[in-house]
């Protein structure tokens, strides 16, 4: 999220200010005690001392209180009241936005309510050992009087269902803190000499292995970085110096390819349609394997890709013996398979085979792209 110089919303009172400095300096403070206790609990996955969430519960607790207090007192109504509603406004549309309004709901719960908001400690693979990584509770598994709740508003239930329930708590609180950066800047605390954000980034050599941990307000959400790297894996030909094509099936109503990368760099892939193609247009060999199962490696026994009018077409097929069946041998009049393997496919003579690119979604297991 892009910060001005001023912030949107910049808070002009004095002691509302003062205020907002303190609240913003314990949000860091409280957000960094939170990755600290989550760290520090030594477990493992099936056996050994599991971590009590209730400890990171405790720690979680001055954070909502400190997010609402910068919510409410210090920047809406430190606002004109056009302004204030300029600031709800932002709150509907700003995805950081949202997760301030739902994390309205678990600090009201745990001020007003009987029933404890309880965490989920998840359990991932570290560098080197199991670590805690808390997440907030879906908004389903929430106590029975959290969810009937007339107290709060519906827009905070609803802002908790779908940003904050199922989240890491690390990742709602840094949203929280960069919203109000957004707002208002200047009330963080910063290096006087470097002018950077006290506390950030999260310190600590640990890290979940495969998978991104975001450490910094400023660094991208887990959402923003999912996208970015499916975009640079669309956006990027895999490596090795060509593929083979030896399958295809269909999932979820998708035709997906598989085969192998190589050579000199053997590994499987799974892709849609619709990435080969921009794999080709961005000059990057694909091949089929002859319909008998014979390698690619002999001249002549598979076929070449090339793509036209967002078509994966293979050209040249060889003739497989005994096959039936006559085929012209234009690309453009290429006879269509679907979901079938490759190996089994009965290629006639000078028969061309096509596949259609409306695959879906790209696939995920593209693990040679990174």
């Amino acid at each position: 999220m892009t910060q001005t110089t001023t912030g949107l919303f910049p808070v002009t009172d004095p002691d509302r200010h003062a205020k907002g400095r303190q609240k913003m300096h314990g949000l860091a403070l409280y957000t960094k005690r939170v990755w600290e206790t989550s760290r520090s609990f030594e477990t493992s996955l099936c056996k050994g001392p599991q971590p009590d969430a209730e400890l990171i519960a405790l720690d979680i607790a001055p954070a909502l209180a400190a997010i609402r207090t910068l919510d409410l007192e210090v920047i809406r109504n430190g606002q004109s009241p056009a302004d204030q509603q300029r600031y709800l406004d932002l709150q509907d549309t700003d995805a950081q936005g949202q997760v301030v309004r739902g994390l309205v709901l678990a600090r009201n719960a745990d001020v007003h309510l009987p029933a404890a908001l309880d965490v989920h400690a998840d359990i991932d693979l570290g560098d080197v050992k199991w670590r805690v990584v808390p997440q907030w509770q879906p908004y389903a598994s929430l106590p029975h009087v959290i969810r009937t709740s007339t107290g709060t508003k519906p827009s905070s239930h609803a802002a908790y269902r779908h940003t904050v329930g199922g989240h890491r708590v690390i990742e709602t609180l840094l949203d929280a803190f960069a919203f109000f950066l957004l707002c208002d800047p200047s009330l963080a605390r910063r290096d006087s000499g470097t002018g950077k954000l006290a506390y950030f980034p999260l310190a600590g050599e640990m890290v979940v292995l495969g998978d991104y941990e975001r450490r910094h307000p400023d660094h991208l959400n887990r959402e923003e970085m999912a996208a970015r790297t499916l975009q640079l894996a669309q956006d990027n030909p895999p490596t090795g110096t060509g593929r083979e094509i030896r399958h295809s099936s269909t999932c979820d109503g998708s035709v997906l390819y598989c085969g192998r990368t190589g050579p000199g760099f053997f590994r499987d892939f799974t892709e849609p349609g619709m990435q080969i193609v921009r794999d080709i247009r961005a000059g990057y060999p694909y091949s089929v394997v002859y319909a008998d199962g014979t390698p690619p490696s002999p001249p002549g026994r598979t076929s070449s890709c090339t793509w036209r009018a967002n078509r994966l077409i293979t050209t040249s097929f060889p003739a497989r013996q005994g096959g039936g069946g006559q085929c012209r041998t234009t690309p453009q009049t290429a006879t269509s398979c679907t979901g079938t393997n490759v190996k089994e496919r009965k290629a006639s003579a000078g028969c061309a085979l096509s596949w259609t690119t409306e695959a879906g979604p790209p696939s995920w297991e593209r693990p040679d792209r990174y």
